[in-house]
């Protein structure tokens, strides 16, 4: 039995060669007299198939508890479903490398955030990137833009609230992407209405995902400018 319990053990420890979870620095941001807080937790794992580096936000301080208890629920979702993905096909192609010639590489899973409050919007900007075998990592983008104020989420077009707004900022965009000789000015037809994006400090940042607009080496490429100057009538 005691041999038995040995084996568990090792085999146990081979599996997660180590694991923990710590709490990240709480955020504060105001807006019109509402606190809000956003307080994550770090997730870490390592074991012989895959690495684990997780972070996920929770919002407080919004008026409509509902709202934030399914944002809330939304977001963590997200990333569990994203994180079991990968775990999944590491754990098959680990299975896989068994029996095949082409020894198996770690898989490696990171999400990262950043909160930042500007405008009465709250936006909540997350890369995920995973290691899958392959050439180089992969990556993409997402961000929760939240209204303070109203307690929803908001897409590009409600923040620019015009179509000449939105003109301008196609311009402003199309402008930029040809300044750089990494990118794809003829893939830029103007921002969609999915359009990722996110408010800092009184500035709206418009981002791609890889390839979008460029080659794999041009990264996400994002353009900032100022949103006063585009909401001018």
């Amino acid at each position: 039995m005691r041999r038995l319990l040995i084996a568990v053990y090792l085999v146990f420890a081979l599996a997660v060669a180590f694991s923990y979870t710590e709490d990240l620095p709480e955020q504060i941001f105001l807006s019109n007299g509402n606190m809000i807080s956003v307080l994550g937790k770090n997730i870490v794992e390592d074991s012989e198939i895959c690495e684990i580096n997780i972070q996920i936000p929770s919002i407080s301080g919004l008026k409509d508890k509902p709202f934030e208890d399914y944002l809330n629920a939304t977001i963590e979702s997200e990333i569990t479903d994203y994180r079991t993905q990968i775990e999944e096909m590491a754990q098959a192609a680990y299975e896989e490398s068994k029996t095949s010639e082409w020894p198996f590489r770690k898989f490696s899973i990171y999400v990262l955030y950043e909160a930042y409050l500007s405008d009465g919007i709250l936006s909540i900007d997350m890369i995920f990137s995973e290691y899958t075998g392959g050439a180089h990592p992969g990556a993409s983008r997402r961000t929760y833009n939240i209204s303070v104020d109203r307690c929803r989420l908001v897409a590009l077009h409600s923040v620019l609230d015009s179509a000449a707004a939105e003109d301008r900022l196609n311009e402003l965009i199309t402008g930029e992407i040809g300044k750089r000789e990494d990118l794809w000015p003829e893939y830029f037809k103007g921002v969609t209405t999915d359009q990722g994006f996110y408010l800092k400090a009184g500035r709206l940042c418009v981002y791609f995902q890889p390839y979008e607009i460029g080659p794999w080496a041009a990264g996400m490429p994002e353009f900032c400018f100022s949103l006063g100057e585009l909401l001018k009538q």
